[in-house]
């Protein structure tokens, strides 16, 4: 794990991109972080009005802690985010989501889009997403071998900040599906443990999974609230309900990937990596 936690904050001058700041701020005060301001413009002749408005921004919250720096680059906003967070070798992406119906007015597309793109995980804000020392990961395991890759991301995080994680599988009558849920859990379960993490497994109800979810977060005062993005609509943790969990009522930042690209030969190969 790299001595300094790098965080890159996806700028477009609203509200809740500039909550994304203060949260990433509030992180990498805690683990003496540094940040990187990102916006990205479509053409040459707006780089100097946007140099000016993110170096404000960065003056704006500077702090003696943490070093923010700037950067304003010509690009596509949903494809391009992912592909500087990797470049830059960031270990997170911090970015403020809108609701749904505002992001496809602005950008055309769902605010996910950015997930798929990206090779970094991304912590998804609200604009009254408030940043808590992160004690408390609620981590969705599902069928899918590509859900359990999210334990990676997560043990980064919570390692840091000394969290407890606590997995989470749906509960199901077929008995077939129940024993690929659990093998899932167990995987996991060990990975975390094998890392020195406190870790505890709790299945819920499948019925209204989404909502038993966010309430199983406010009953162990949850701090972040992690699952893997697939974009196929069939699968359990498809764009929308991701979209959905990060428009939860609790204003819990929620940690997520891209799973598309993640498969390996082996079921569990990421294990070894």
């Amino acid at each position: 794990m790299a001595t300094t936690f790098h965080y890159l904050v996806p700028i477009d001058f609203t509200p809740v991109t500039e909550n994304a700041l203060v949260f990433a701020l509030d992180a990498a005060k805690y683990n003496k972080g540094d940040i990187v301001l990102l916006h990205i413009i479509s053409h040459s002749k707006e780089r100097i009005a946007a140099e000016k408005q993110l170096h404000d921004l960065a003056v704006k919250y500077q702090n003696p802690d943490v070093k923010i720096s700037t950067r304003v680059v010509i690009g596509k906003v949903l494809r391009d985010i992912g592909i500087i967070a990797d470049s830059i070798g960031v270990q997170l992406v911090i970015m403020g989501t809108h609701s749904t119906s505002i992001w496809q007015k602005i950008f055309g597309s769902p605010a996910l889009s950015v997930v798929s793109n990206s090779n970094v995980p991304i912590v998804l804000t609200q604009e009254d997403t408030s940043f808590h020392k992160i004690k408390s990961i609620v981590m969705t395991v599902d069928l899918a071998r590509e859900s359990v890759q999210v334990v990676r991301y997560a043990s980064r995080v919570a390692q840091v900040f000394n969290s407890k994680i606590f997995l989470v599988g749906q509960r199901y009558a077929d008995e077939g599906l129940m024993q690929k849920i659990e093998v899932n859990l167990r995987v996991a379960n060990g990975y975390l443990k094998d890392h020195g993490l406190d870790t505890t497994i709790h299945l819920l109800d499948s019925t209204n999974f989404e909502k038993n979810l966010i309430e199983y977060c406010r009953e162990v005062n949850a701090d972040l609230l992690a699952a893997t993005h697939y974009q196929d609509m069939f699968s359990l943790f498809s764009t929308n309900l991701i979209q959905s969990l990060a428009e939860n009522e609790l204003a819990l930042p929620v940690m997520t990937f891209d799973g598309e690209d993640t498969s390996t030969g082996s079921q569990f190969g990421f294990i070894t990596q």
